[in-house]
């Protein structure tokens, strides 16, 4: 049931990216708002997550609605000043002509199957674990994810949420604030695509980036400086690691940069050092030393690996850039770049 469910949610995302569809109105939305429909606003990132997994845990919903047609509704439900009918036929359209427009088959529509390695830092044998994507139980994700106590405790909090018998209210959200956790709007997508869970791997993985790159560079971690290429480099080892290569490409060099549109020299920076964190340099960084530092967490120690690898000044390239510097300067100029160093334009 589980699986024809996820068939109809896929299908849903399909068709409803190219075609007309109305959802039905629960009692008390509206409120009298009028929401703009031109606009994708964005969500609290914990709402989505508990929302998606409030679907998948409950087979009787799953019958009744799609998680696409449950996700809107619910939505518009809690946030009606800026949720609307539509809005991800919107979202979806808006999706599928950035990955048409990067010239890259659209396999994210057709979820596919990765084998994804996971090794458990906390286990005397650093028992492997393989998974066809979501095919861990949700104690082996636990153990894989490797969570720090305060994450434990995150991740608690939305479970409670996300199975309470009460219903959800939009003060639960405002209340609940996990660190590093924003707002989102074209990651819902990854939600239909391939459940809650793989979306918070996205999450999680984005939030270790942000705290751990505060941790090694304090408030230099933008403009240029070399923190922003530890933070570029460092999630991007993290979800090749966690959700795949493509996924890793989809959401960092076309989602991520889509939501924050940056200046010539920030945007071509981040793509020569996204390319660094997942692909010519990630057996490096996520290479473990057996003999020492056994517990500690992989990623923990992935992080240090890259950290040492953007302080030693050799592998770091130095630009001329600011932020007026235009396009015909800066892209010629980071081709250049071997793609085994990683660019910084301000110290």
């Amino acid at each position: 049931m589980r699986k024809f469910a996820w068939f109809i949610a896929c299908l849903f995302v399909l068709v409803g990216c190219r075609t007309q569809n109305t959802l039905p109105l629960r009692e008390g939305m509206g409120g009298g708002f009028t929401p703009d429909t031109t606009i994708l606003p964005t969500f609290p990132a914990e709402a989505l997550y508990v929302l998606g997994t409030q679907w998948e845990a409950d087979s009787m919903l799953q019958q009744e609605v799609t998680i696409a047609e449950y996700l809107e509704q619910e939505l518009i439900r809690l946030y009606p000043e800026k949720a609307y009918k539509g809005y991800l036929q919107h979202l979806c359209a808006i999706t599928d002509s950035m990955l048409i427009a990067e010239h890259r088959t659209p396999t994210l529509f057709s979820p596919k199957q990765q084998e994804i390695s996971f090794e458990s830092a906390h286990s005397a044998t650093y028992t492997a674990f393989y998974a066809i994507l979501d095919s861990l139980s949700i104690e082996e994700e636990i153990l894989a994810l490797e969570f720090t106590p305060q994450e434990q405790a995150e991740w608690n909090a939305l479970q409670s949420l996300a199975h309470s018998d009460q219903p959800l209210t939009r003060e639960a959200f405002d209340t609940l604030h996990i660190e590093f956790f924003d707002e989102e709007n074209i990651l819902l997508t990854l939600l239909l695509w391939h459940g809650p869970r793989m979306f918070y791997r996205v999450l999680q993985s984005k939030a270790r980036a942000e705290k751990l790159a505060y941790y090694y560079y304090g408030e230099a971690t933008n403009n240029g400086r070399p923190g922003d290429a530890f933070k570029h480099i460092y999630v991007n080892v993290l979800l090749r690691t966690y959700v795949g290569e493509w996924l890793s490409h989809a959401i960092m060099d076309i989602f991520w940069e889509w939501k924050s549109p940056n200046a010539p020299c920030d945007y071509y920076m981040d793509l020569h050092n996204n390319i660094i964190g997942r692909q010519t340099r990630y057996n490096d960084f996520t290479a473990i030393d057996t003999q020492c530092n056994t517990d500690m967490r992989h990623w923990l120690q992935w992080a240090e690996n890259v950290q040492h690898f953007v302080q030693d000044s050799v592998n770091g390239h130095r630009q001329n850039w600011d932020k007026e510097t235009p396009t015909f300067i800066v892209e010629p100029a980071a081709k250049q770049v071997n793609n085994t160093q990683y660019i910084y334009w301000d110290r």
